[in-house]
């Protein structure tokens, strides 16, 4: 794209030049700003009574807020169109008001001032002066920001003719980037159900079509090989209960997500642990973990990794070489699997369920012979790799097309590249 005929220095190391006719200005000069005021949360309903409330960006969507809760008594508002930001971890999340909302103190209403700055345009540029929101925060043991801070953020500011020629461009080629991201990310879903479908046929049906098949006896499976069996898992696992004595070894963790793995060093998840690793229990290469608490959300799996785990999972070791570990990481971790497990966690409700190990020794488990459970365990590794290469393959265009948008929005609200004749 061309550029300007002519550029000028901005004074902003981050900004650089500018159209010779653009001018720089302060927030608080072309924006009126509300910081957020939070009443006592007795004062807080989810009957919808009152105007609808937004605590702080929890509530942001991909534009707009999805209000949680309400409020009667709420003392600072934002009416529609204004440009919600952030101001508390993390800082500089942006949304628009759609409705009128109360906001508390981890939100600020801007509302541009007409005729000097048009709504859309400054909801695009806030997308990139806010990094100096962040390079304010950083540091803070609460990560947030002032109102002052937000009134005095640098704001290039164009002719408002060409504020909405910028916008109209923008408007337009940000939907087609997102569109594209919108394709790919249902591309990732095909592929996750894709991958999820695979496994669970090929643990409980085998790598034969042709197999005869028996009912299986159990709710959450219909049919199986009838070749296979049927054990409760007391017959397959026995519990593991042994403790590190020195902490010292590797802190693995479970999940839903991962199964289970190290815990990442880049988390800063020192204020959870405890002082001491000490009696944290022992876990071993082909040992099944188990989140006791979160169990029912699938946070389990067969570590591929020697370390230790809290002393609130339970650690569970194969009684017999005939088992193949892989095999039931790949077994237990299937979504209908997890709803057995649902059924037989003790409990009130989701957040109470725990999966202890008497109900877990009650379950049942399909056993195919140790060589097909070697065959399907070798053939899953090999197809879920390449789907996990295809789903990696698209997360990362999906990032270079939000690099790309953030560059473009970055590029046309600085005036790096002219695009008034683009629209």
């Amino acid at each position: 794209m061309r550029h300007y005929p002519e550029y000028k220095e901005s004074g902003g190391a981050w900004i650089g030049e500018i159209p010779i006719h653009w001018k720089i200005k302060r927030l608080k000069y072309i924006a009126d700003l509300n910081m957020g005021q939070s009443p006592p949360s007795q004062e807080y309903n989810s009957d919808q009574v009152g105007t609808p409330f937004l605590q702080g960006n929890a509530e942001f969507g991909s534009h707009h807020p999805t209000p949680k809760i309400y409020c009667p008594t709420a003392k600072k508002h934002a009416n529609p169109g204004d440009i919600l930001v952030s101001v508390r971890a993390p800082v500089g999340a942006i949304n628009i008001a759609n409705q009128e909302y109360g906001i508390g103190r981890g939100l600020c209403a801007i509302r541009p001032r007409t005729n000097q700055f048009e709504r859309r345009y400054a909801k695009y540029l806030l997308e990139v002066v806010r990094t100096e929101l962040h390079a304010v925060a950083t540091g803070s043991t609460y990560e947030a920001v002032t109102v002052d801070e937000v009134s005095n953020l640098t704001c290039v500011v164009p002719l408002l003719s060409e504020q909405i020629q910028i916008a109209n461009f923008l408007d337009r080629k940000t939907e087609q980037i997102d569109e594209l991201i919108r394709i790919k990310e249902r591309r990732i879903e095909l592929l996750q159900e894709q991958r999820t479908a695979l496994i669970n046929q090929v643990v409980t049906k085998g790598l034969d079509p042709n197999a005869e098949m028996k009912p299986s006896r159990m709710e959450w499976v219909e049919e199986i090989p009838s070749h296979w069996a049927v054990r409760r898992n007391r017959r397959i696992f026995h519990e593991r209960d042994d403790r590190s004595a020195t902490g010292e070894e590797e802190l693995l963790t479970v999940s839903h997500i991962t199964g289970v793995s190290p815990r990442a060093e880049k988390k800063n998840v020192g204020m959870f642990l405890a002082e001491t690793l000490e009696g944290y229990k022992h876990c071993s290469v082909g040992n099944l973990v188990i989140n006791t608490m979160w169990a029912w959300m699938g946070a389990l799996g067969v570590s591929s990794f020697d370390g230790i785990v809290s002393p609130s999972y339970n650690v569970y070791e194969l009684k017999s070489s005939k088992y193949v570990p892989k095999y039931y990481d790949y077994l237990y971790r299937t979504p209908n699997h997890i709803k057995e497990i649902i059924r037989w966690s003790k409990g009130i409700w989701h957040s109470r369920w725990r999966l202890y190990p008497d109900a877990f020794f009650s379950m049942f488990a399909i056993t195919p012979p140790f060589s097909e459970q070697v065959q399907i365990a070798n053939f899953l590794d090999h197809k879920t790799k390449h789907i996990d290469e295809l789903i990696t393959t698209e997360q990362r265009k999906i990032e270079l097309l939000k690099e790309y948008r953030q560059s473009l929005i970055s590029e046309a609200v600085t005036g790096k590249i002219d695009v008034r004749n683009k629209v």
